[in-house]
């Protein structure tokens, strides 16, 4: 391990550590400190398994290259309080200077803003990392993990999975919600900084040692992603669920492991036990298998919990699915309004709404459906007063719908899962079906040309014939109509854009 030290270097929002403190933190690791001449000689991703930053925001700027060179090539990273890369500080003769709190530098690892919370009244983690820390202060940090469009030319395109947050510790408010995340893991998957795992403990206050070791030793272990998912979001009642298991470490080293799965209804009862062994090639282990034929479910949700260890660490995921129950997809209560009010089950209806597509995968929703996370959110909207959610397809329609009136079957019973999910918790849903201009399918214009405006009608109407029997689905056409004016001759005009967005069914 690296540990940047320099005597009298400014900690700005840090956690009060000295340099005996975090050796002793360290036991059992080769720990080299390097001073900012050092580091900017010496630091490279082959030679250290982990660079320790421990000075809050504050960073010496002469050696930010070979910092970013370092987190580029996959180098691990933890850094100990602060916003991290926020005052960058240079040495002026024996003195150190520090430059006002900017974003320049953590922008380029996709750390776009921070903001400041007072500490919660509670934390949640591992009992060792829970009581070794006092947050007097916590930097939230916005992240963003895509640098690049899967769709080039859709307006509404999200990125590529580049990484995965996870926090290490959540401050919790009175009423026991999450408020905060003092502590949060960056595990890099793809594209820049690949491979590289970035413990930051983003807060100002105190962290004891064998907190500071476990984020260590944690953040050694580099970039990983481990996931358990059912081929179908949406089973029918009698079809026999398929799962699969993935382990995925960009750095390599995999070997072939044991991986136990279990398969728990909505109660938590246990249903079904399977014991796997994940495969290892290159930087991928996997292992996939059919639920027992004497398993048979009824109507409900599913959770899946997989587990398998990494280098000695448990790795743990949880996924569902639905088995899919009509009497709950038909217990919607329809709205109806006058010139005053929604009206619902007889009652005005004042609305509360969010949009929400998914927490995990934001826009690719449909595409890696998790209706254990789903649940999960649903149930935290419900019990924050949200009842109604507004949702859709902003990107990828000829992915889900490869030729004109074929939508994928995955995307249909995922659509099913959603529903079955938002119907448990009572919250109608709004569909959206398109975001800024409609997709085309090979016609000229989105408007006017008949194979276009044919494959939009068989586009929705796959998603509205499951809906036969729902009562409280909204269909919204499109997010922001966008309209252009042609020449008489054909070659484009002056382009008008008209946005709008809608407050009810945009027909």
């Amino acid at each position: 391990m690296a540990v940047f030290w320099e005597p009298g270097f400014p900690s700005i929002q840090g956690c009060d550590l000295t340099l005996e403190s975090l050796q002793q933190s360290l036991p059992g690791f080769s720990v080299s400190v390097l001073s900012e001449r050092d580091l900017i000689a010496q630091l490279n991703a082959t030679s250290f398994d982990l660079l320790i930053t421990p000075y809050g925001s504050a960073f010496p700027q002469r050696a930010w290259k070979e910092l970013l060179k370092y987190l580029r090539a996959g180098g691990n990273w933890l850094n100990i309080g602060g916003v991290p890369l926020s005052r960058a500080v240079v040495r002026v003769g024996a003195d150190w200077r520090v430059a006002p709190h900017q974003t320049t530098y953590h922008k380029v690892l996709g750390i776009t803003h921070s903001f400041p919370l007072k500490t919660a009244a509670t934390y949640e983690a591992d009992v060792d990392l829970k009581n070794g820390l006092k947050p007097r202060e916590i930097y939230e940090l916005y992240v963003r993990l895509s640098s690049s469009n899967n769709e080039p030319d859709e307006a509404g395109s999200d990125g590529p999975h580049e990484g995965v947050v996870h926090p290490l510790v959540l401050g919790m408010n009175q009423d026991r919600r999450p408020i905060a995340a003092p502590v949060i893991q960056i595990d890099r998957l793809l594209a820049d900084f690949a491979g590289g795992r970035w413990v930051l403990a983003n807060f100002n206050g105190t962290l004891d040692a064998k907190a500071l070791g476990l984020l260590a030793k944690r953040a050694a272990q580099g970039a990983s992603r481990f996931q358990v998912k059912s081929d179908f979001a949406c089973y029918r009642p009698g079809e026999t669920p398929s799962l699969s298991v993935r382990l995925n470490r960009p750095k390599g080293g995999l070997a072939s492991n044991d991986c136990s799965v279990e398969v728990r209804d909505d109660t938590g009862r246990i249903v079904s036990r399977l014991n796997l062994t994940l495969n290892a090639e290159n930087t991928v282990a996997s292992a996939s298998a059919n639920l027992p034929d004497a398993v048979k479910l009824a109507p409900g949700l599913y959770k899946i919990h997989a587990r398998t260890t990494l280098n000695s660490d448990e790795l743990t995921h949880t996924s569902g699915f639905w088995i899919y129950d009509e009497s709950l997809i038909t217990r919607g209560k329809p709205l109806t309004v006058d010139k005053h009010f929604f009206y619902r089950d007889g009652e005005v209806f004042p609305v509360t709404g969010t949009t929400y597509m998914a927490s995990d995968a934001h826009r690719r929703f449909l595409f890696e459906p998790n209706p254990f996370v789903w649940d999960k959110d649903f149930g935290e909207m419900k019990a924050a007063g949200v009842n109604m959610i507004r949702t859709g397809i902003w990107t990828g329609w000829k992915k889900y719908m490869p030729e004109p009136g074929k939508v994928t079957e995955a995307t249909l019973r995922a659509f099913d899962a959603f529903l079955l999910t938002a119907h448990k918790y009572d919250i109608p849903v709004i569909f959206t079906f398109f975001a800024f201009l409609p997709e085309t399918w090979g016609g000229e214009n989105a408007y006017l040309d008949p194979r276009s405006v044919k494959a939009q009608q068989q586009f929705i109407s796959a998603f509205t014939e499951r809906c036969r029997r729902v009562d409280d689905v909204i269909w919204d056409f499109i997010n922001e109509p966008s309209f252009g004016s042609y020449s008489t001759s054909g070659v484009a005009g002056p382009t008008t854009t008209l946005t709008n967005e809608p407050h009810g069914n945009n027909g």
